[in-house]
């Protein structure tokens, strides 16, 4: 009996879903019920193609059925959805364009960090606890006040349909479309956290519609929280004042009337047509005082690219070292590859570095021991 072999199969039998027996699970691996209960038992070796089947079967990841640790580049990915308002349902219709955006990104985050990024905080699933963390007037500096204290990288850049929130390995990164409209951006940049802090990347069994829902709370409380409200006298307040607070919220007009109809705050009635029927940019820039130019710089800045400074610090390492492609480099930095002004990788050495990596990394021994065991079958 090999031991590897059989840890192996208790992890399998682990994942079993409620109702799958041995045969049940040897049909979707296209196995003989023999050949399973003998590799669950240790007596017997699965194939890679073998693992691989079962491991898509039962949803899980194959890096940890075959070392027992997390994989550490493993991918999961939240998005915002599209609201349909006559069919009560949501969707993303993008994601298959989108799917070449987020592909890139993995493949900068695993070549910038061969052995895993480094781990993300486990964030509080109260959006009060989560505002304190962030400070005082984080939202001017949203993206990097969210890197700085909450430990969560923020890329923005020009080919989204839409936001996302992602999980590699242990590291929480969340993926912005530019845009000008910064008050957008703050909304889904909150929606994204709001992902990550209710655990949405690793709880499958609720509904998209269910997430979403619940990932708007989150941004609601976080950015627009009932106690902030409560400061001012929205019955009386003048416009000037409300265009103030949008400035400094960095919320939507529609998002603030709509927070306030919820917590069932009266407002007069100037201000609610006002918010209602106004764009944001508009009221700011008639309401606000001096606030025309700074509109035109807070647009720029929400509508330039981003990558966050330690993981290009990280990947211009592995390309100076010879370890990484340069072509991802010039994407993260969005020049053209001949102004990297590092050598082409020599594939020798990348065979070399890889071969290195596998057996150093957390598993790596073991998967390499692994894998030569099956081979010697």
């Amino acid at each position: 009996m090999d031991e590897r072999t059989l840890a192996v199969g208790q992890r399998i039998r682990s994942r079993l879903p409620a109702g799958w027996t041995q045969a049940s699970l040897a049909m979707a691996a296209e196995m003989t019920p023999d050949a399973m209960s003998r590799a669950l038992n240790g007596q017997r070796g699965f194939s890679m193609l073998e693992l691989t089947t079962i491991a898509h079967a039962l949803d899980t990841d194959l890096h940890w059925l075959i070392t027992g640790e997390p994989d550490p580049h493993r991918l999961s990915v939240a998005a915002r959805h599209n609201w349909d308002p006559v069919t009560r349902t949501r969707s993303n219709p993008g994601r298959e364009f989108d799917d070449v955006v987020i592909a890139k990104v993995r493949a900068t985050y695993h070549a910038a960090y061969p052995d895993g990024a480094p781990a993300s905080i486990v964030l509080s699933d109260r959006p009060s606890a989560v505002r304190e963390q962030l400070g005082q007037g984080f939202v001017r500096r949203f993206a990097e006040v969210a890197e700085e204290q909450l430990g969560v990288d923020v890329v923005r850049v020009a080919d989204l349909t839409t936001d996302y929130s992602m999980s590699i390995g242990s590291r929480s990164v969340i993926l912005l479309a530019t845009n000008p409209w910064w008050f957008r951006s703050n909304w889904s940049l909150a929606h994204e956290i709001g992902h990550l802090a209710l655990g949405h990347h690793d709880d499958d069994a609720s509904s998209d519609t269910a997430k979403e829902g619940a990932a708007d709370t989150f941004a609601a409380e976080l950015l627009l929280p009932e106690s902030l409200l409560q400061q001012h006298d929205w019955s009386n307040i003048e416009l000037p004042e409300v265009a103030d607070f949008l400035w400094t919220q960095g919320v939507s007009a529609m998002a603030l009337r709509t927070r306030l109809t919820f917590l069932r705050i009266a407002v007069n009635d100037e201000v609610d047509v006002t918010l209602q029927e106004m764009t944001t940019p508009r009221l700011l820039s008639t309401y606000g005082d001096g606030l025309r130019a700074k509109i035109a710089d807070r647009k720029q800045q929400a509508n330039a690219r981003r990558v966050p400074a330690n993981l290009l610090a990280a990947l211009t390492d592995q390309v100076e070292d010879g370890n990484a492609d340069p072509q991802l480099l010039a994407w993260a930095l969005d020049s053209a590859v001949d102004e990297i002004d590092f050598p082409e990788p020599d594939e020798g050495k990348a065979a070399e570095h890889y071969h290195l990596a596998t057996r150093t990394a957390s598993g790596g021994d073991e998967i390499a021991k692994w894998l030569a065991a099956q081979d010697a079958q």
